[in-house]
């Protein structure tokens, strides 16, 4: 065969994305069945984080590979109550670790290059999954130049929303969404919009039974609305660990409020902002 003919390693500059984005590989990792109440899928959590992947993967060049099915919390065993999939910490961890290096062996059995790995999460209990000395082993055994982790849930809102001119709707959103950014709640339910996560029948049956009933009819019927605000509540001393993450001013707004908003408009400014922010991190 004439050599022109034959691409192998003739390909590395083809294409808009420069060699360091098309060398990272994306895994995304959330929660694969939590309660957020009626209106929101169990795997919420999991649809936010493959969303943002996606889009990335898309504008950056980055290679989205897959989606981590493990799951922990930083409040511990009292998960299982809302999230029955929980496990440990450290063995999510140890999990994530070999689910990584199987895909990664795979890759590198049929010559796809890559240098760096980036882990979108979109579960806000899974804090504290990369303080762990054992994804050093990735990082060392592929090799890799870089390891990243990022939390979908920290946005600035305040950095976002302060040098552009929104609409009221949107502005009044800054100003409770601001105060809460916690589990179940405004900016949560906002951010579903985008990727047709929300059950809009569901979410205003859901929004009448507080108006007329009350946050506190609600909580005992729907627990984990307003930041786990039933367990807060009526939980007592079992649920102490979830004032720690801060989950108690999330429960505030929503009595504060009396009900749920929607803020699409909200809701796709963070979500963009966060994606341009990942985006140019990668194209460093």
């Amino acid at each position: 065969m004439s050599d022109f003919l034959n691409l192998k390693g003739k390909m590395s500059d083809w294409g808009p994305f420069k060699s360091e984005a098309s060398n990272t590989l994306i895994f995304s990792m959330g929660n694969p069945y939590e309660g957020h109440g009626p209106a929101l899928s169990p795997d919420n959590d999991s649809r936010c984080a493959n969303f943002v992947a996606y889009h990335v993967s898309e504008r950056s060049g980055a290679k989205f590979v897959a989606h981590i099915p493990y799951t922990t919390d930083q409040v511990g065993e009292i998960a299982l109550d809302w999230s029955p999939v929980y496990i440990p910490m450290e063995e999510c961890v140890n999990k994530c670790v070999d689910y990584i290096d199987y895909h990664c062996k795979i890759l590198q059995k049929i010559g796809i290059v890559f240098s760096r790995i980036l882990i979108i999460n979109g579960h806000g209990g899974n804090y504290g999954v990369d303080t762990f000395p054992i994804w050093d082993e990735l990082k060392q055994k592929f090799p890799l130049s870089d390891f990243m982790f990022l939390n979908t849930y920290e946005v600035e809102i305040d950095e976002i929303l302060q040098s552009k001119n929104y609409s009221s709707e949107t502005n009044d959103a800054y100003l409770t969404a601001k105060k809460t950014g916690g589990h179940a709640d405004t900016i949560e339910h906002s951010i579903a919009t985008l990727y047709g996560g929300v059950d809009y029948g569901k979410f205003y049956q859901m929004n009448n039974f507080i108006i007329r009933n009350g946050t506190e009819a609600a909580l005992r019927k729907w627990p984990v609305l307003g930041g786990l605000g039933g367990y807060l509540k009526f939980g007592g001393e079992k649920y102490e660990p979830l004032r720690k993450v801060g989950l108690e001013r999330c429960l505030s707004q929503f009595e504060e409020d009396g009900q749920i908003f929607l803020f699409p408009e909200l809701g796709q400014i963070v979500i963009e902002h966060l994606i341009k922010n990942i985006c140019a991190m990668i194209q460093i």
